[in-house]
């Protein structure tokens, strides 16, 4: 099973919403944010992050889904000259494989650091209010988790026998009502561009745990994995370490009518020792 930092309950959180606190900025800062989640307003792939005082990416988004790209657990956070400074643990969004499907946070063993630059001086974090509005969004991150995906047809079957049952081989939808079809129902079928390989825990290669981590993935219609579902575990946070390598894969989307869609699809990841 996943570490411990699964959240299985998440009726209680929501992205952090900054006080309007006054007093020690530095003491502040970690009061308010360590073991926060944050949520990216424009997510992005890459783990080394820099923001301008205006909010804007020092690299330009691709369109990467929130769910495996936007978000991460505050582990250190400072303001020094000028800049704050976050360190931090990503975290995506998992389908659970239980029955009756539930949508999970699972840390993904991957860090993430991230400088904003700030205009003026900030003294306090109600000073800072204004700038760390345009870099992460607030809400109920529940209630986004929730609409990140529904699907149509019961989907603890064969991809052929999901094909089979589906004439037009639609099996669900994303957020913003974005069609899904199952892969083998897709005329052209996404192609990977980029597969970097998972690493192994310590504790993996100690006990020389080996074997196939399973996934259900969903890839949008623009090449990226927005919605994972573990579907054969791994010991030893062997099933964190897939979790973020494959959220890195990119692949060149189904076509459905000559049109990019999203799709379907199962993926094994074998670990052996060496």
């Amino acid at each position: 099973m996943f570490r411990s930092a699964i959240v299985a309950a998440l009726t209680a959180m929501s992205v952090v919403a900054v006080p309007c606190a006054r007093g020690d900025l530095q003491r502040d800062l970690r009061k308010t944010y360590t073991g926060k989640i944050l949520s990216l307003r424009i997510p992005s792939n890459f783990d080394v992050l820099r923001f301008d005082a205006n909010g804007l990416p020092g690299r330009p988004s691709n369109g990467e889904p929130w769910t495996t790209c936007g978000l991460f657990r505050v582990k250190k956070i400072s303001a020094n000259l000028g800049q704050v400074v976050i360190d931090g643990d990503r975290e995506a969004v998992i389908l659970s494989p239980d029955p009756v499907k539930k949508l999970l946070l699972v840390e993904l063993d991957r860090p993430v650091h991230v400088t904003i630059d700030l205009a003026g001086s900030v003294r306090t974090i109600s000073d800072l209010n204004p700038f760390l509005a345009r870099i992460f969004l607030p809400g109920d991150l529940l209630a986004r988790m929730s609409a990140a995906w529904r699907s149509e047809v019961d989907l603890n079957r064969d991809l052929a026998d999901i094909s089979k049952a589906t004439p037009d081989g639609r099996i669900g939808v994303l957020a913003h009502n974005r069609p899904v079809y199952v892969v083998n129902a897709l005329p052209t079928p996404p192609m990977a561009i980029y597969k970097p390989s998972p690493s192994f825990s310590e504790k993996a290669r100690f006990k020389k745990v080996q074997g196939t981590f399973r996934v259900r993935m969903v890839v949008n219609e623009k090449g990226f994995p927005e919605i994972l579902e573990v579907l054969q575990h791994l010991r030893e946070g062997l099933d964190n370490r897939a979790l973020a390598a494959v959220s890195q894969w990119r692949f060149k989307p189904a076509l459905r009518e000559s049109l990019p869609v999203a799709s379907m699809l199962i993926v094994d990841v074998n670990f052996h020792v060496e």
